[in-house]
């Protein structure tokens, strides 16, 4: 089925196949949080409410976008 989202993933894929030079590798972040009319915007570490062992994901707001392990770009809404 020639749907928008299979064109909207067929033109993404002709766009980085342009790319000759890419490669694939680990980034680092850093995560930011700054308030302005009181809405939030930033790459928030987050940890569970027993705040037990280190950041358990990053939460992008105001999308409230969740980020977490195994870090390859998949989020939770």
């Amino acid at each position: 089925m020639d749907s928008v989202a299979s064109r909207a993933e067929a033109r993404v894929a002709a766009l980085l196949d342009g790319l000759s030079q890419r490669e694939y590798g680990d980034i680092a972040i850093r995560p930011f949080r700054l308030t302005v009319g009181g809405v939030i915007f930033g790459l928030v570490a987050e940890c569970h409410e027993d705040g037990e062992g280190d950041d358990d994901w990053a939460e992008l707001y105001p999308d409230r976008l969740g980020f977490s392990a195994p870090w390859d770009g998949r989020y939770d809404t």
